[in-house]
């Protein structure tokens, strides 16, 4: 009860510190901003309606207690994670790898009948092409995953807002939680902590920002630690519940098929987390995971759209007071940062003595490494 304590403390703290940058420093709003194009793709399971199987996909993952959905210009397009999955696409165009347009088909129809494209993770094939780094070629081994967009036939550069901002965003919009502790409305998220034994109830509202920036995606980290916290609640309840009644069983015998397809989706901490598998005579035939990294640190694709880090670094304002010869880059790196907290000691700028030293994060699917 002591974490409840403290989230009733926090929360409304880091609301006027957020508010006071709006204020103290108006066209604030601009730092990391990109157009709102959000993924999450659900998390917490509801185990009275989750089966795991891919055809009741859709249903179960609606009855998530954090619901999937992907967010365009503010408005939510599907919070189906068949839909959600049929239409991933794994593009290169500045990346060290070769094409798999003529390697072999994995899955050309999902368990539904649907057809599956060529550059979903389930027929990618890594093929590797090292080569020396040109920003206005190739320059990364991180592939660049896009969402088709059925509706307009755009390939969109969806980012996590580092997990918290795309979680609350697709959660209040679909309006399908409702818990007690924790009640999407449509248009925020509710979030009530019970009294505690030295502090009284407490209610915080998450609201759909105006933008998605650096700001809201920082702010939204603390409202989810209390959503967190609130849900917490509600599963030891419910644990508690099914102990009670004598139901203590955690886990159900699985055995690997000789034949199989089949994908996950869930939510690291830092954003949506997918995994895209094909089973043969037992074995695993093709494996591709998709973490935050690549959705939020990918390049330009072959359409030349640049991925989140660079569409919302590039024309960022800079409101530093620091002169040329200290600059830090410090509204540079707060943008990159707000988009994944495990990269503070992973992007850096230096400039001093008149002379530049970058370094540069170089993620690969969890793999940190600088140059």
């Amino acid at each position: 009860m002591k974490y409840v304590e403290f989230m009733k403390k926090v929360v409304p703290l880091h609301d006027d510190l957020f508010n006071f940058f709006y204020e103290a420093l108006p066209g604030y709003e601009k730092v990391g901003q990109r157009r709102i194009l959000l993924g999450c793709w659900g998390s917490y399971n509801d185990p009275d309606h989750c089966d795991y199987t891919y055809r009741n996909m859709g249903d179960w993952g609606r009855k998530m207690f954090v619901t999937p959905g992907v967010i365009v210009d503010g408005k939510l397009v599907t919070n189906d994670l068949i839909d959600i999955n049929l239409n991933i696409r794994i593009l290169l165009g500045s990346s060290f790898y070769d094409d798999w347009q003529n390697a072999e088909t994995f899955v050309a129809k999902d368990p539904l009948g649907n057809p599956v494209d060529k550059n979903h993770p389930w027929n990618q094939t890594t093929i590797p092409r090292p080569q020396k780094r040109d920003f206005k070629g190739n320059y990364t081994w991180v592939m660049s995953p896009r969402w088709f967009d059925k509706r307009t036939g755009d390939h969109l550069a969806l980012d996590t807002g580092g997990g918290p901002i795309a979680r609350l965003w697709s959660t209040a919009l679909s309006g399908l939680v409702d818990i007690g502790y924790v009640k999407a409305t449509g248009h925020s998220v509710k979030i009530n902590l019970p009294k505690t034994a030295l502090k009284p109830e407490a209610e915080f509202e998450w609201k759909i920002p105006q933008w998605s920036n650096a700001i809201e995606r920082d702010r939204a980290r603390t409202y989810f630690q209390a959503y967190a916290a609130a849900t917490a609640l509600h599963f030891v309840e419910k644990a508690l519940a099914e102990l009670h009644a004598g139901r203590s069983k955690t886990w159900t015998e699985f055995k690997v098929p000789e034949e199989a397809i089949g994908c996950g989706f869930h939510e690291a901490v830092r954003g949506v987390l997918s995994h895209h598998v094909v089973i043969r005579d037992g074995k695993i035939a093709n494996y591709h995971p998709y973490p935050p990294t690549p959705w939020n640190a990918n390049p330009r694709d072959i359409y030349g759209t640049p991925g989140p880090y660079e569409d919302a670094v590039q024309n960022t304002p800079i409101f530093e007071e620091n002169g040329p010869d200290k600059f830090k880059g410090i509204d540079i790196m707060r943008a990159v940062r707000s988009f994944d907290p495990c990269l503070p000691c992973g992007v850096h700028m230096y400039l001093g003595d008149g002379k530049v030293l970058e370094t540069k994060h170089s993620p690969m699917f969890g793999v940190a490494g600088h140059e």
